[in-house]
């Protein structure tokens, strides 16, 4: 774009924080699990081979589903409701993927 077409202002070109792939791997981490596993393996590789997040995000990322898995088997031991139960994994596997979302980054710029 140059600056005639846009009034003498400079318009970088900005790509948006989350690309189709991103949102992928995102949805794959919540839903794989009740695709066989297979899909949270996807969502996983798609979580790493993007540069939207860092290797600490990206950890968080993988470990999301196992630690909401261990923290309802943990309730367990209390003999909580199985409701109960499930509101805890869903809550703390959540809150570690919008936490993933959230640090969603763009890109660093080629030097």
């Amino acid at each position: 774009m140059n600056r005639e077409m846009t009034g003498g202002v400079v318009v970088p070109a900005v790509e948006p924080r989350l690309r189709p792939w991103d949102w992928g791997a995102l949805a794959l981490l919540v839903f794989g699990p009740f695709l066989a596993i297979v899909g949270w393996l996807v969502g996983v590789w798609l979580l790493w081979a993007s540069n939207r997040w860092t290797w600490v995000w990206k950890i968080v990322g993988t470990l999301a589903w196992p630690l909401g898995l261990a923290a309802a088997v943990g309730a367990e031991r209390f003999q909580p409701p199985l409701w109960l139960s499930v509101a805890i994994a869903t809550v703390v596997e959540f809150a570690l993927l919008i936490a993933v979302f959230v640090e969603a980054r763009n890109p660093k710029a080629p030097a």
